[in-house]
């Protein structure tokens, strides 16, 4: 424990905090976070008086120097391949994004009118980026929208023309393939819930730049009220079935969340985490009326309770997955 402790102290000693800003026309800056930077010194929101309040009021700061919220991001990967970086935006809602309150890099704002009748974001996006001659230290970076999660029969919002074998919601976990390059998605979703549980699905990364600009058209119903507008944004090349699928689905309640291979690449480890979750907490009204009883009902330990576990996937020919 002591001995942990010293070895993660050095990364927060010294260095220096950036924050990033997408710009409209697909290129990007990254803004140091410092007491340096007049715009922090004098924010209206927060006085700031030292380093210390910058780390701790780190969103805060971001704002004040004009810093590009984001639509939730969570899991962010490298692309071993060619080094660029990816996030997943798991999804917003619409108190933080409505057609008036996007921008190139969170586009979209609508309705998903069937199931939940989620508004905002609900259904999320990735992004990538790439930075300048592919430096670790430079201050400018081109990127643009790898995918947009949606169900395949929401029209607009469904930009990246995803289909009933590749359509998904919230992304949240990432993780490529050292093996075989492939960008491994896992979902934490809410969304789409009423039609299929969490999932994974398995893409061809592709680079930078490889697609177009596009046009989102957004509409959103607002106190009573329809508000509509439009948001110009890069986004890749519809990916179809052939460099997008799903891979596996997880049990009701649960979240697949946290994946490692074999450096053959021939079995996969895959954690499929709080299966049930919606299964009444014990002692209260319904507690036995169990969402999921995974895994025990699949023939793995005893059927009772949901638990968490770790999946471990081979082919049927021992050969590696996903070639």
């Amino acid at each position: 424990m002591g001995a942990g402790l010293v070895a993660g102290d050095k990364y927060l000693s010294e260095g220096r905090l950036y924050v990033a800003k997408f710009n409209a026309n697909g290129t990007g800056e990254w803004l140091e976070l410092s007491m340096a930077n007049p715009r922090i010194a004098k924010h209206a929101a927060f006085k700031f008086t030292s380093p210390a309040d910058i780390f701790v009021n780190t969103r805060h700061a971001a704002d004040a120097v004009g810093a590009t919220p984001m639509d939730r991001p969570e899991w962010g990967a490298v692309n071993p391949r060619n080094g660029e970086v990816y996030f997943c935006l798991t999804n917003n809602s619409a108190a933080n994004r409505t057609p008036t309150k996007v921008d190139a890099a969170n586009p979209r704002a609508y309705m998903d009118l069937d199931g939940k009748k989620s508004a905002g974001n609900p259904n999320g996006h990735i992004i990538r980026f790439k930075e300048i001659d592919k430096r670790s230290t430079a201050l400018g970076f081109a990127w643009d929208i790898f995918l947009f999660g949606a169900e395949e029969d929401s029209g607009d919002a469904n930009l990246s023309g995803l289909t009933a074998s590749n359509s998904f919601s919230s992304p949240d976990g990432m993780w490529f393939s050292q093996t075989t390059g492939i960008c491994w998605i896992q979902t934490d979703d809410g969304a789409f819930t009423d039609e299929t549980n969490c999932m994974m699905l398995a893409a061809i990364p592709g680079q930078v730049g490889d697609g177009s600009k596009i046009t989102a058209k957004n509409k959103m119903i607002i106190n009573g009220t329809e508000q509509t507008g439009t948001q110009e944004t890069f986004i890749s090349a519809a990916l179809g079935e052939a460099k997008l699928r799903r891979f596996l689905v997880a049990p009701k309640g649960a979240e697949v969340t946290g994946i490692t291979e074999t450096e053959d690449g021939k079995t996969l480890f895959v954690n499929i985490q709080h299966p049930g979750e919606d299964t009444p907490a014990l002692g209260t009204a319904g507690d036995f009326q169990l969402q999921s009883q995974w895994p025990g009902n699949q023939g793995y330990g005893p059927v009772g309770r949901p638990r968490s576990a770790t999946l471990v996937i081979t082919r049927d020919d021992g050969g590696v997955i996903g070639i």
